[in-house]
């Protein structure tokens, strides 16, 4: 607990210093975007903001509001200043913040870093006003602002993800100073898409919150796309910086109850901000999208002190199952259990591989205390449902334990797979991968040491970068699949998600591989799937 408190207030002390305004644990409110488009007015922003008092869902602590893109009249007045558009905000934006601020909500304003706004032909963003805007940000009382980043190379193509302007920080950066130089705190929330290199890095350094992927869309497999992209920010999640994983669809008729659990529940537990989009009407919200977005529980899981982001630590691609672990404070965590598949399963894990020898239970969904459990667990879960555990009282399990680590430049490879040297403390742990590997490539590790003979936990060192920007709105997902067989077993496929921030950051995928047989001389042959790429193999390790 010592520890657990000394950290906290370091973590304290960096916000203290920083001149940056954040709020230390994520945010929570609403956004106009996911019900209005860039088509807000002064009226359905009013009726929000009255909405979420009505609904109370202040009460739970969603606290601020924001106006998202489209509010701008086309042109800025005499003095370059961004005007708001008369027509659908009459009262102008002082005024309308004087309205949010006095239902004791706070009011989110956007502008973006390139030529025009995200969603328009003709609306200016804020690139070459960027001392100009924060101060206009300011005169009308903004409590944060939602920065973009269409149009950033001309005043004509809205979506250009590949551009060096696009991907580079120096925009965000010049706005964040801007931000800082004004004389009201405003937090910075990012919305760069996710895209470039070591987004997560540079983000984190000024913004409160940033985006790491393109937009959320109304369908389920937009959340498989987001969750497999969120995966390696757990770097550089901490109090008052926060890996935006995009707007809530709960509440929009575009997923069913169980899929909004698990949406809301995956969002919350990797400590992302958690903003309604759905328009707050009590006669077209839900009473379930509004438990579920009310869950006191699941929103403590989010907001809790320590603001640790949870693990991907376990995966089965072809079962459709993960499990993700989170540390809390308390010396607690949270534990997901997540079913991908359509249908319902029961699912089988052993908390000494995770470990956790026993552990004080409560179902966070079902709101109920199951007493202390141990060892192998065998779980029925509904189709699309993510499992909450909350842990407490846990006695630590004997660490699984490696007799070597086996180097992927120390296989053999075939095909079109190939041995690459990466940059000092690169590519670890050790400083080398091979890639290429693809569908007729195989990379093969002999005489591979196993204690006894069977299922063994196996912790695969890799590398994918291959994020899914262009390809989101189709069957983009930010995975690449590989297939892994022991002894010229049948091969089992596996999903890896995203690994860090660029092509040489690695990230570690713990799986259950059948086959091993007791002795020495195991083989084990990593294969490429089908006719795209196979992550990167930096190497792996048998845990026994």
């Amino acid at each position: 607990m010592a520890s657990i408190s000394l950290c906290v207030l370091v973590q304290f002390a960096l916000l203290a210093s920083s001149k940056t305004v954040r709020s230390p644990l994520p945010p929570l409110g609403w956004n106009s975007y996911n019900s209005w488009s860039c088509s807000p007015s002064e009226g359905k922003i009013k009726q929000s903001a009255e909405g979420l008092i009505a609904l109370g869902l202040d009460k739970a602590g969603y606290n601020f509001v924001t106006v998202d893109c489209g509010w701008p009249s086309r042109d800025r007045d005499s003095e370059g200043r961004l005007q708001w558009n008369a027509t659908l905000f009459p009262s102008g934006g002082k005024a309308l913040g004087d309205f949010i601020h006095g239902l004791g909500l706070g009011f989110g304003l956007y502008s973006g870093a390139g030529y025009l706004q995200c969603g328009s032909t003709d609306l200016p963003a804020s690139l070459g006003f960027e001392k100009l805007d924060a101060e206009s940000f300011a005169e009308w009382g903004g409590d944060s602002l939602k920065y973009d980043n269409c149009y950033a190379t001309s005043n004509t193509t809205m979506v250009d993800s590949s551009s060096e302007e696009s991907q580079s920080p120096a925009r965000f950066q010049h706005m964040a100073a801007e931000l800082d130089s004004v004389e009201r705190d405003i937090k910075y929330y990012i919305c760069q898409w996710g895209i470039g290199h070591d987004v997560g890095q540079w983000a984190s350094e000024i913004g409160n919150t940033w985006r790491i992927s393109n937009d959320i869309y109304n369908a389920w497999r937009s959340i498989w796309r987001i969750t497999n992209q969120i995966v390696p920010y757990f770097r550089h999640t901490t109090r008052g910086a926060f890996a935006d994983m995009d707007m809530l669809i709960v509440g929009l008729n575009a997923l069913s109850a169980e899929e909004e659990r698990f949406h809301f529940g995956m969002w919350a537990i990797n400590k992302s901000p958690l903003i309604i989009g759905a328009a707050l009407d009590s006669e077209k919200l839900s009473k379930s999208s509004l438990e579920i977005m009310s869950n006191k529980e699941v929103i403590a899981i989010n907001q809790d002190s320590l603001a640790k982001q949870a693990q991907l630590m376990r995966r089965d691609t072809e079962a459709e199952w993960d499990i993700w672990l989170g540390e809390l404070s308390g010396s607690r965590q949270i534990l997901g259990l997540a079913n991908w598949k359509n249908d319902s399963q029961t699912v089988q894990f052993d908390l000494t591989t995770l470990g956790i020898a026993s552990a004080r239970v409560r179902d966070v969904w079902a709101a109920k205390d199951i007493g202390v459990v141990s060892g192998v667990q065998n779980t029925s879960l509904a189709g699309h449902h993510l499992q909450l555990w909350l842990l407490s009282d846990i006695t630590a399990a004997t660490p699984l334990k490696s007799s070597a680590y086996h180097s992927a430049t120390d296989a053999s490879v075939t095909g079109s797979a190939r041995t690459v040297t990466c940059a000092a403390g690169a590519c670890l742990p050790v400083g080398a991968k091979v890639g290429g590997i693809i569908g007729n490539s195989s990379v093969i590790f002999s005489n591979i040491s196993s204690q006894t003979a069977g299922r063994k936990l196996v912790g695969i060192d890799f590398i994918n970068y291959d994020y899914a920007f262009t390809t989101a709105w189709g069957l983009g997902d930010n995975i690449r699949n590989m297939t892994i067989a022991v002894n010229n077993a049948k091969a089992k496929r596996w999903a890896f998600p995203l690994s860090g921030g660029n092509w040489e950051e690695s990230g570690r995928l713990h799986i259950e591989v059948d086959g091993f047989a007791q002795g020495t001389g195991n083989v084990v042959t990593f294969d490429g799937f089908g006719t795209n790429y196979a992550p990167d193999v930096v190497g792996f390790e048998v845990l026994e």
